[in-house]
Order: C-alpha cells, then structure tokens, then sequence
C-alpha cells in the first residue's frame, strides 16, 4: 500500500487523440478523464472506452507521466522531516500531499511545491533519526515514524516499535494499553513455544510475535539511536514528486493521487 500518481498528457485536450468510439467523455467529479454514463447497463460502452484510453495517443493511458510515490511508511517519514525542518519552508507540499489515496494537485501548486523541493534539497536542516538496529553489525531494523507513534509491528495481542525513548512493546488489548516492554539496549530469545523473550532496561517480557529481524537467523542483541539522515535519503520521494509536477507544469494538468 502506498501513494501512486500521474499526469494526464494534453493530446485529448488539444484535439491529437483519436476520436473515442463512445461517448460523452469528459472529466468526472474527481479530475478523471471518464466516460460519463453509469456503469450500470453501459458496461460495454466503458470497455469500449477504457481500450481508447491506452490507444488513443502515444502515451501510455494518456499519462504524460505516471510514478510511484512512496509506501505510507516513507511518505509519513518524509513529511516528518519536513516538519522538523519547518513547514514554513513548505507550505504547499504540507497542504498537497494526500493523507489518503484520491485527489488532486493543481498545477498551480505544483509550480511552487518545485521550488519548495529544491529548497529541501539544497538548504533544509535535516534532522537526525532514531533508529533499531542489530548492534553486531549496525544494520537498521526499525526508523521511528511520529504519524505511527513509532509502530512498526502489529499483530494480535501486541504492537511494537521504535520511538526516542526505546524499542517497546504495548498490549493493546489493555484499556489503556500496557507497556509489556521497553528499552533502549536488549537482547531477545526465540523460544520454541512461539514466544520472543526481551530482556534489557531491567525488564524481562515475554511475548508470543514474530522475532526482530526474523529473516534468516534473528540476531540476539539490539540498540536504539540516533543517526544523520540527509535529503539524499529522500531522492526516491523528491524524483517522484518533482517528474510529476513537472509534467503538471508542462501541460496544466493536475497530479491526480491515487
């Protein structure tokens, strides 16, 4: 799961396309090129249509640029750095980026959220992360998203996760939750009867979940920390965003999320 998004091309505006076999066709009430008939006894019809959309132009579903955003996982994260490195810097892209799929961007915006995304690049503090990872080889297992409250394991009868104050584990079940565990430098056990065993910080808990790092060998010893993050950690993000708006800019289209 995670935010998609593209670009309408401008050949059905500016008359290129081939002429649709059905019609009426015209943007619905989300920004979407449709044809505008019920579903409901026009099935054929909008088949019919949707073959015309891959075809009728040479780009792909008339998509001037279509990408693949982020997981929510790393969107929340970016905006979290965004935050700490002040929404006043990026005043667009705090009210342009969805908090759920659907929507629309118009290409006003995203002119500015350009600028707003050079200036993350190029001059934005960076603050750093707090992390878990596996402290014989310091590879990191869990990144402490806030939007999460640090969640990153959930299951029946547990959540777990990283914040800045240490790995944890709740009980959710209890109203409210009970902290089962907690601690900034531990160990965990594998127990043979489905259980992880966590000792450290003075705690010893006992919880039946998936092991940290549970691919391969689980590795025995764990710490949280801090570590410098930058904006290069994001290029996955800002190339998304920026070919996007882009391509908004380019044709006056909107970035239509979904």
């Amino acid at each position: 799961m995670g935010l998609d998004a593209y670009v309408y091309c401008r050949c059905w505006q500016d008359g290129l396309a081939t002429p649709p076999p059905v019609g009426p066709v015209g943007l619905d009430e989300e920004g979407n090129l449709d044809l505008l008939l019920p579903w409901e006894g026009n099935e054929d019809a909008h088949d019919a249509f949707q073959h015309w959309v891959a075809h009728a132009c040479p780009h792909d579903l008339m998509e001037q640029a279509g990408e693949r955003v982020s997981n929510w996982g790393g969107l929340r994260l970016f905006q979290q750095t965004l935050e700490a490195a002040g929404w006043s810097h990026f005043p667009t892209l705090h009210a342009g980026l969805p908090s759920a799929n659907g929507g629309w961007m118009p290409a006003e915006q995203a002119a500015r959220v350009l600028d707003e995304l050079d200036f993350f690049v190029h001059r934005a503090r960076i603050e750093d992360e707090v992390v878990l990872v596996d402290e014989a080889t310091g590879r990191e297992l869990m990144t402490y998203v806030a939007a999460y409250c640090g969640v990153t394991m959930l299951g029946p009868g547990y959540r777990a996760g990283v914040d800045p104050d240490g790995f944890f584990v709740l009980d959710p079940d209890a109203d409210p939750p009970v902290t089962l565990f907690r601690a900034s430098r531990f160990e965990q056990r594998v127990l043979p009867d489905g259980q992880v065993e966590f000792t450290g910080g003075g705690m010893t808990a006992r919880v039946v979940m998936p092991p940290i790092g549970e691919q391969g060998t689980p590795p025995p010893r764990f710490k949280v920390e801090s570590r410098p993050r930058s904006a290069a950690d994001f290029d996955y993000i800002v190339g998304a965003l920026r070919r996007l708006c882009e391509a908004s800019v380019a044709t006056g289209n909107p970035v239509m999320w979904y």
